[in-house]
């Protein structure tokens, strides 16, 4: 037996579209996340051909940062 395989596949997204995901979320669902709860919906933003027709699911979770810091992205 091979070994268990725990990936198919990493993307890569630039921090404007983490941005514009935190800002997204905020303002569609009223949730204040971390980056790090924005990088599905960065990935979506940055590759819509990569993911049309399908059914695509994300989890969103982490809401550990600062008011201020939460703030300073929805202004940027």
């Amino acid at each position: 037996m091979g070994g268990a395989q725990v990936s198919d596949d990493a993307v890569l997204v630039d921090e404007t579209s983490i941005i514009t995901g935190i800002r997204m979320l905020w303002e569609h669902a009223g949730l204040a996340v971390e980056p790090s709860a924005a990088l599905g919906v960065a990935a979506m933003l940055e590759g819509p051909g990569r993911f049309a027709g399908r059914h695509v699911v994300t989890i969103i979770c982490g809401s550990d940062t600062g008011m201020d810091a939460h703030q300073r992205c929805l202004r940027r």
